[in-house]
């Protein structure tokens, strides 16, 4: 009865011989003894007839051979009943000599229960910690190199077989398949052939052999004898549902199996209230309840929310961690006990850990603040502890405080080389720094937290705290477990040895080992680690052990041992201060769907989690970070550093996915980076800076819009001087020794050491690349590391290498691949006489000298690889791969010279990358490392910068062609952004053009380009859009110098003389008025600014017309009027305007603009009558009014005054100048008379017809002058002449009225006009040209030549004239000379306007319309005086889309600056600059000649020079060859090349040139086209025979096929564009990876030591790595596309075509996904008024034909013809997501393609806005192709933040597909 619990039922003997009734008493004695224990651990001492039973089951214990090896401190006292069943199994195994299998979930239980079963029986050890990096050198033999000779090691199978030790094998399910079976025939027959040529064999047939042959016969025969005792034991996990490898069959028919669970509940409180005897026992029982309520929910099946561990937790393994704290510090806070052991936050179980919380009631205690430490030294070994000293956070002073003994160096305290120098206090890291310390009583501890959230601060505080000396170790995930433990090298002599890694010397010297980047490591390789840390031993490569200082000092007891004879043992002390800090980023938590996480880099699995208590280091509290901000940095501006808080918390807190990741880029150290930046330069926009910081130029479109909806909603907006003006101008000067780019001046480099590698590259320099070195010496300045990204091409390197040249600094330059390491990273391993050597790389040199090292391509390295760099920049430590050690420069004086390499000083680093994202997919170094760096975006330069560099590219080169260059690339590039086209041309591309074309300048533009695009020739989708694009920009690519398509010529009737008119002497006199002038305003107008699609229309072909582009006009506007004026600031720069009504709006943009601004007129016009159309006017100002416009409206006589520039609008009004409103009100619109506006030169004139008045408004000067002309005629027409003279035309008799700038002079010259041409319609202000009038007329004396002696003229009856005689004075004559119409206009063309006048060419241009013909057609007639001819040009109608108010078709004509170009703007918008003019033309074609390139249709000939070293006699002819045979050189033969003397070509002397065909002829297009028809005709029946065949196959008609064929023909384009975006998705996903261990392939570096000594797999080759069994699935991401099938969209597709753009959508979309099924799961389902939820595709069973994809669409068509009206948009969506959140998928989408009818059925937007984000695990995107005005528009905005489209042209769907399939790729 008095047997401790647990005894009763089985009982443990360790019997002597001897009567079994005294050794009961004893074992009584022993029990009822507190002081004397059952078993003695501390000195196991066998005897020969001991014996050690379990459970009846009894067997012999034997001395050990090596008592050092047999594990110490295992076993507890006394053993619970669990622990006795598992040793008594496994006593029944040794017993029968099987060997056994430990299996059971992650923690040390089973490790232990070996350890236990050694220890009590007296066996040595063998241990190894098996893994992915584990191969059969580690198992059997390995070669070391000693004297130079090969020699063979045993390893610990070979050891424990031949020695009769434990075999632990220990993680069976990491070890790579195909290694572990070389121990199969050694677990079944105990053989094995060894390397060195020995046999292990069994014991048995050794011995038998023995008898018969004799020990010296064995061994000569190399027969090793295998002991009887060897056993192994393997350790692992069940998989599954862990992850790891299944075991392999032959190798598991081997072993015995025993599951090993978790002790029970009873048991381990018992065993826990034994050992901690101080903590209460209810704490106790809580801290286990909650632990198995955990450990039971996570054993639960799938559908719990715990299953995303793969493999249930244990949740027990952490009890004695939270013991120990507790028995430490009574008042630790269980709560955060528990979460430490386990991190709900950080898995994503935070609901079921605080439902297993509220389940057990916890004793509460008051959060504990760390206060202060203090320091007591005692005397143990003089080893010092610490005690720590906790205060309540609420507590002023230290009352109530506690404290607690912690271990720790106190003579080292604050003297360390962790010490936390840039430590600032904050109340939530002083309590992580508390729960730290706590932690620290107990072991070992990880640290997890985001980048750039104080983890590495928070280590080194701790290590000051406490005296500790840190070393850090970079973790990458190429490291090996051998590599984290030993690494390999060579003595001087060659001979192989192991360096102990820097883990192993900290555990040794007692130090803190801080494993940085644990979140990279592989599994199985921290797995390695765990009896490090768990029980304080571990074995290594080479043979040694490290075993813990009470372990250490019971083996020296068992064995008798000094520490020397350990030491000669290789067994040695670990430090028992040593700890282990990891440090980690949390894993990325991503959508769980169907209970499965679908998160591809969660690594915190369960085994991991029973190694570490975790501690979760978040970002500081808002006014914590402000207050370590500006601890910093005292002098930034509090109100920017508010702002930058406000956003950064923001994007922290909020819920919206895209915006999350972003807030990873404003970390608490990227914040105190950018704080230091505006401190230093306060005038820095704070805009730009997070701009530059988040790389916002190459975020996904969406991302983009809600950043900057973000920033402006905490108040952070673009500069307004920016938005204004733009960027000022940057320059540089290098004066003495400073260098100052812009603003920001530093001292350049005196240092000229290095001389050689400062860079020195042709560079010319441009605005743009300016502004970035600019910025770059901003941040250079104040000591920072530099990341540059951008496209390829657009100069990173360049800018580089420009500004290291300005600074005269040398640089490294160091390029990364795929294939990039640590190791060659820091140092390449080489072999140099037998001795393996390391050569630095750039890397070590530049940092050890004051270099600046260029990293380039930084993206195309393993994001784990470049991890170094971060050590790197922030100042860490790190060691390399030959034992030295990179510390900072003040740190180096602590180690011995020979064994660091310090850091300069003045090192830095810049580093070169790609964009992330589409159509890169690169390695995101942004994302990985960008918040260490200061970031810069680097674009392709603007137009101006990049126009100024290809200047001084090819200064020869036209600019013309240059500009075509720029923009046709400019918007290539866009393409690419908005992901249309998959390749992003770069500036570098448009560079090597330029050089051709300055080198070959007889080559043309349409041909060199091929150099670039001849890349994209097998993808004719790609290709016609960028051909089309190039032709848009008038590069005439593929073009031919034959496509010329002008107008053409027909003859014009001879001019005959028409009469003259005469200028009387005599006239009338008119009374003048002055009127008083009212300037209104200025008041600005309402501006908006539109892209423009600009088409230079000769990108294939060569007409009249030059360009073409559509004005963004609302669908009511129409063209009233045009003109043309020059820039304000430069008059060689052409402003074109359009005046349009309805509303009344003045459109505005250069010649050469691609945006239009659009000014809107209607708020400063009165209201007129509904029927009373406003009729406007424009005039284009100059002289001191330049750069102004005009406006007058007819109706109301109205004028208004319009700066483009500033958009401000004067009104100018007076007594006289206008009619009231009020009188015109009640006319009826068919008696309203409008006002006429006739516009001169800088001057005009007002006036009624009929009416006996006119208004003069002159505007010479700043104030206009305006002047009422009383006439006693009645005024039908008026006719400017010059900025002086005007003739005014009456009902019979016309007067001339001369003018000043100060008005028109009173009297008036009657002018008698004796020919029929009295009614003038047109006459040009100036005169022709003196050649082009004595053309026209046929006359061979030249004219007079004088200024104005000529004017076109144009009147009815008459196709043109001319009238000569001008200036008109009194009693001068006029001579008219004109040509009959004859009918040239055509009775079938209406002419809309009188023609314009272009004098400089002679012409005259009637604007028509032609109705008589099959449809409408607008034209052009162009009468050319000079060379009689005229042409007809037809121009086809451009309706406005939805156009809702139609109005008579008509042009508008306005001759340009140049002459003989026209401006040509129809009533609908379409805006067209043409050439009319025969020189220009004729100058236009040659210069389109050249760009086309001539030349390709000759035949080329091979050409040699060379001195033939004969001299010339005389010229001949010289023979002709009968047969013409080639002859080179000579002197003979007429015909020959590169001879003397004769007739031929390349020669010299000869008297001529003579052609002889001799040339090499390669085939032609011609040729080509040279096939028979017969053949081709044959090609045509064969493709229509296999075509009809096909279709046969799938069920369908031809006419179906024909119908499909159109539909797709339509967005064809747009299919390819998103199959590539796909496409380059999947690719990222499939890249190859090394795998090692190979015995063919690449040399691995990293084996080179196994090469010498003779080791096979050292190679290393590419191929797909099998993903680990058991490891997470990739699965794909799952679209559900639901399309609106309601009557709406059948009934308003007349008007907007909303049903022809969901087909097409839907059609775009399915061909797309086609063959995607693999990554993307497609569903389509439709909703109408009818059904909620209409299946047309289904991803189970995806489309595989044409027929059935035009069955779906017919399908979808007739729903929306034949349902019932109603719309169930909002239960449709509903159902959806519920729908797409039930499988188990990477990513959902949910795309809503809908019309925007969403008031019409009172579906509110807030609540649909509300259903989109209502479940986080789909992303709800909606997209609206149709819409009545701005419905779609308003709805957009009121839904969230870049989820919302407007997609009213099919072209633009690819795109938005494309943003939000990548919208979560971030």
């Amino acid at each position: 009865r008095m047997l401790p619990r647990g005894w009763r039922r089985l009982a443990v003997h360790r019997s002597m011989s001897g009567d079994p009734s005294a050794r009961r008493i004893i074992q009584l004695r022993r029990l009822l003894t507190p002081s004397v224990s059952l078993f003695k651990t501390s000195g196991l001492s066998t005897q020969p007839d001991e014996w050690l039973s379990i459970g009846g089951v009894r067997i012999k214990l034997e001395p050990p051979k090596h008592p050092e090896l047999v594990p110490r401190l295992y076993v507890k006292t006394p053993p619970s009943q669990t622990v006795l069943r598992h040793l008594q199994w496994m006593l029944q195994k040794d017993a029968l000599g099987q060997d056994m299998f430990l299996i059971g979930p992650p923690g040390s239980l089973r490790r232990r229960l070996a350890l236990n079963f050694c220890e009590l029986t007296g066996r040595e050890l063998e241990y190894i910690a098996l893994s992915r990096d584990t191969t059969e050198t580690d198992l059997k033999q390995r070669r070391e190199i000693a004297g130079g000779t090969v020699r063979y090691l045993d390893q610990c199978s070979v050891r424990a077989a031949l020695e009769g030790r434990v075999l632990v094998l220990d993680g069976i399910e990491k070890a790579e398949r195909n290694v572990l079976p070389i121990l199969n025939n050694l677990l079944e027959n105990r053989e094995m052939q060894l390397e060195d040529g020995r046999f292990i064999m069994a014991p048995q047939r050794y011995d038998k052999l023995l008898m018969e042959h004799g020990k010296d016969e064995l061994d000569r025969w190399r027969l090793v004898r295998a002991s009887e005792k060897f056993r192994v034991i393997a350790l692992g996990l069940p998989v599954p549902p862990y992850k790891g490898n299944p075991l392999d069959p032959p190798l598991r028919s081997r072993f015995q199996a025993r599951i090993v669970q978790p002790l029970p509940f009873q048991e381990q409180l018992d065993e826990l209230i034994h050992e901690f005897a101080k903590v209460p026992p209810k704490i106790l029982s809580a801290v286990l309840s909650v632990s198995a309520a955990l450990h039971t929910l996570s054993s639960l099946p799938s559908d719990s929310s715990l299953a995303s561990l793969n493999g249930p937790v244990n949740t027990y393994e952490h009890l004695k961690t939270i013991a120990t704290v507790l028995e430490h510090n009574p008042s630790a806070m269980l709560s955060d006990l528990l979460h430490s052991a386990y991190p709900a936050e950080l898995i994503g179980t935070l609901d079921a850990f605080k439902d297993a919380l509220s389940r057990f009631s916890l004793p509460g205690y008051s959060s504990l603040s760390m206060c202060s430490v203090e320091g007591r030294v005692s005397s143990n070994n003089n080893q010092s502890d610490l005690i720590a000293t906790l205060v309540p956070q609420e507590a002023s002073s230290p009352s109530g405080a506690c404290s607690f003994s912690v271990a720790g160096w106190a003579e080292r305290t604050n003297h360390t080389t962790g010490g936390g120098d840039s430590y600032v206090p904050t109340p939530y890291h002083d309590d992580l720094l508390t729960k730290m310390l706590q932690s620290h009583t107990a072991g070992d501890f990880c640290l997890i937290g985001g980048r750039g959230s104080g983890k590495t601060a928070l280590v080194n505080r701790f290590a000051s705290i406490l005296g500790y000396h840190v070393e850090p170790i970079v973790l990458y995930q190429d490291m090996t477990s051998r590599e984290l433990l030993q690494q390999r090298t060579t003595l001087s002599n060659g001979d192989t040895a192991w360096r102990e890694s820097p883990l192993i010397l900290a555990a040794q010297r007692g130090s803190i080992a801080v494993l940085d980047g644990v979140h990279r490591l592989e599994s199985s390789t921290l797995s390695a680690l765990q009896r490090l840390i768990q029980d304080r031993e571990i074995s290594l490569m080479d043979g040694t052990r490290l075993v813990g200082e009470e372990r250490y000092q019971k083996a020296m007891e068992a064995s008798g041992l000094t520490p020397e004879s350990m030491a000669e043992r290789s067994i040695h002390k670990i430090h028992p201060k040593f700890r282990v800090i990891g440090i980690g980023e949390p894993q990325k938590q991503t959508s769980r769907m169907g209970g499965v996480s679908s998160t591809q880099t969660s690594w915190l699995h369960p085994e991991l989690l029973s190694m570490f208590p975790y501690h979760h280091v978040k970002p500081l509290p808002r006014e914590e970070e402000r207050k370590v901000i500006l601890s910093k940095v005292p002098g930034v501006s509090a109100h920017k550093l508010d702002q930058l808080l406000q956003l950064t918390h923001k994007l922290r807190s909020t819920s919206n996915s895209m915006l999350q990741s972003l807030a990873a880029s404003l970390s608490t150290r990227q914040l105190v980076r950018v704080a230091r930046r505006l401190a230093a330069y306060p005038n820095e926009d704070l805009y730009q800076t997070l701009s530059k910081v988040c790389l916002v130029r190459f975020l996904p479109q969406l991302v983009k819009a809600s950043f900057v909806d973000a920033l402006a909603e905490v108040g952070i907006m673009p500069s307004a001087e920016l938005l204004e003006n733009g960027y000022r101008p940057v320059v540089y000067e290098r004066r003495g020794n400073q260098l100052q780019i812009g603003s920001v001046k530093v001292a350049i480099n005196g240092d000229h050491q290095a001389a050689a590698l400062v860079p020195d590259v042709l560079f010319f320099d441009n605005q743009q690349h300016l502004r970035v070195m600019e910025d770059m010496l901003k941040d250079f300045k104040l000591g920072e590391h530099l990341l540059l990204v951008g496209n390829q091409g657009v100069g990173k390197n360049k800018i580089v290498d420009r500004f290291l040249h300005l600074l005269n600094l040398p640089r490294e330059y160091l390029q990364l691949h795929r294939d990039s390491t640590v190791q060659t990273l820091t140092l390449q391993p080489s072999v140099q006489d037998g001795v393996v050597v390391y050569q630095e790389s750039p890397l070590v040199r530049a940092l050890k000298s004051n270099m600046v090292l260029v990293i380039d391509e930084a993206d195309k390295a393993p994001t784990h690889v470049t991890c170094i760099i971060k050590n790197l920049v922030e100042g860490g430590e790190f060691t390399l791969a030959d034992g030295r050690r990179v510390v900072p420069a003040s740190k180096a004086y602590e180690y011995p010279a020979s064994e660091v390499v310090p850091v300069h000083p003045q090192f830095r680093m810049i580093v070169l990358a790609n964009r992330p994202g589409f159509p890169f997919l690169g390695n995101d170094f942004f994302a990985a490392l960008g918040d260490i760096f200061s970031c810069h975006a680097v674009d392709n330069p603007d137009v101006d910068s990049e126009m100024a560099m290809l200047k001084q590219y090819g200064p020869g080169v036209p600019e013309a062609t240059l500009r075509k260059l720029v923009s046709a690339f400019g918007e290539l590039r866009s393409m690419a952004d908005d992901g249309l086209i998959s390749y992003p041309y770069s500036t570098r591309e448009v560079v090597s053009v330029v050089k051709h074309m300055q080198e070959f300048p007889g080559e043309g533009l349409g041909k060199v380009v091929h150099n670039v695009f001849d890349f994209d020739s097998y993808h004719p989708e790609l290709l016609d859009l960028v051909v089309k694009t190039l032709h848009k920009h008038g590069i005439p690519i593929g073009a031919s110098s034959t496509n010329v398509t002008l107008a053409p010529e027909h003859t014009l009737p001879p001019l005959q003389s028409s009469g003259q008119w005469t200028v009387g002497s005599s006239g009338i006199n008119s009374k003048l008025i002055p009127i008083p002038i009212n300037i209104k305003g200025p008041n600005l107008a309402h501006t908006e600014v539109y892209p423009v699609e600009r088409s230079e229309v000769r990108g294939w072909s060569f007409s009249e017309l030059k360009s073409f582009w559509r004005l963004p006009m609302h669908e009511t506007n129409y063209v009233e009027c045009v003109g043309a004026g020059v820039s304000p600031s430069d008059h060689h720069t052409q402003w074109l305007h359009v005046v349009t009504a309805n509303p009344v709006s003045l459109y505005s943009m250069p010649e050469l603009g691609t945006c239009v601004q659009c000014l809107d007129l209607s708020p400063f016009l009165p209201f007129t009558h509904r029927w009373n159309k406003p009729k406007l006017k424009l005039m284009c100002l100059e002289g001191v009014h330049v750069g102004k416009v005009l406006v007058h409206e007819a109706m109301s006589d109205t004028l208004l005054m319009v700066d483009h520039t500033s958009k401000e609008v004067y009104r100018i009004s007076g007594d006289s100048v206008g009619v009231a409103v009020k009188g015109m009100m009640g006319l009826s619109p068919r008696k309203e008379v409008p006002f006429s506006f006739i516009a001169g030169l800088n001057s005009a004139v007002i006036f009624q017809v009929g009416s006996p008045s006119l208004k003069w408004l002159g505007l010479f000067e700043h104030t206009p002058l305006a002047v009422s002309a009383i006439l006693p005629f009645s005024l039908t027409n008026v006719l400017p002449l010059s900025s002086t003279q005007w003739i005014l035309q009456g009902p019979e008799i016309s007067y001339v009225m001369s003018c000043t700038e100060k008005g028109p002079t009173g009297h008036l010259y009657e002018v008698k006009m004796d020919t029929p041409l009295k009614k003038i319609a047109s006459l040009s202000c100036d005169g022709l040209p003196s050649h082009l009038l004595q053309l026209s007329l046929n006359t061979e004396q030249e004219p007079p030549v004088q200024s104005g002696y000529s004017r076109l003229v144009a009147a009815p009856g008459i196709i043109g004239g001319i009238a000569t005689g001008f200036p008109l004075s009194n009693g001068s004559s006029v001579s008219l000379f004109s040509a009959s119409d004859h009918g040239i206009l055509g009775a079938s063309s209406e002419v809309t306007a009188p023609p314009t006048s272009l004098p400089f060419e002679g012409e005259l241009v009637y604007p028509h319309h032609d109705v008589g013909g099959a449809s409408e057609e607008l034209g052009v007639t162009i009468v050319d005086l000079p060379r009689h001819t005229y042409r007809r040009i037809s121009l086809p109608v451009t309706l406005q889309d939805g156009t809702l108010h139609p109005c008579k078709p008509c042009l508008h004509l306005c001759p340009l600056q140049d002459g003989g170009s026209l401006l040509v703007v129809d009533h609908c918008g379409g805006v067209r600059i043409m050439e009319t003019g025969y020189h220009l033309l004729h100058k236009s074609l040659g210069e389109w000649h050249t760009l086309v390139g001539e030349g390709d249709h000759l035949p080329l000939r091979v050409s040699y020079e060379r001195d033939s070293g004969m001299e010339v006699t005389n010229p001949k002819h010289g023979k002709v060859d009968p047969n013409n045979a080639p002859h080179v050189g000579g002197n003979t033969w007429a015909g020959g090349t590169g001879g003397r003397d004769t007739a031929g070509l390349g020669g010299k002397g000869g008297p001529y040139r003579l052609d002889a065909g001799h040339s090499v002829h390669q085939i032609s297009d011609a040729e080509k086209a040279a096939v028979p028809e017969e053949v081709k005709r044959a090609a045509r029946e064969m493709g229509q025979k296999a075509f009809k065949e096909r279709l046969r196959e799938i069920e369908m008609s031809e006419f179906d096929a024909i119908l499909y064929q159109k539909m797709l023909a339509k967005v064809q384009r747009q299919v390819q564009t998103l199959r590539v975006m796909l496409e380059t998705l999947e690719s990222k996903s499939s890249e190859r990876q090394w795998i090692r261990h190979q015995t063919s392939g690449d040399l691995d570096d990293r084996k080179l030591i196994e090469g010498l000594t003779g080791e096979k797999a050292i190679f290393k080759r590419r191929g797909e790595r099998a993903p680990e069994l058991g490891a997470e699935k990739l699965y794909p991401k799952h679209v559900r596309l639901l399309v609106d099938v309601s009557a709406s969209m059948y009934r308003f597709n007349e008007h907007d075509g909303r049903l022809d753009r969901s087909l097409e959508a839907v059609l775009m979309v399915m061909e797309a996904f086609d063959k995607h099924q693999k990554t993307f799961r497609l569903d389509i389902y439709g909703h109408s008024g009818d059904e909620i939820e209409i299946p047309f595709v289904s991803s189970s069973r995806p489309l595989t034909n044409n027929k059935e994809r035009l069955d779906t669409l017919k399908k979808m068509a007739a729903h929306t013809q034949f349902s019932a009206a109603g719309d169930h948009t909002v239960e449709a969506t509903r159902l959806a997501i519920n729908e797409a959140s039930k499988g188990v998928s990477d990513e959902n989408f949910v795309i809503v393609v809908s019309d925007a009818n969403f008031s019409r059925y009172w579906i509110s937007p807030k609540d649909f806005a509300v259903l989109m984000t209502s479940n986080p695990n789909v992303n709800v995107f909606a997209i609206f192709i149709g819409s009545l005005g701005n419905q779609a528009k308003k709805l957009k905005e009121a839904l969230p933040a870049g989820r919302a489209f407007v997609c009213l042209d099919n072209k633009d769907l690819p795109q938005i597909i494309q943003q939000i399939l990548t919208s979560t790729l971030l």
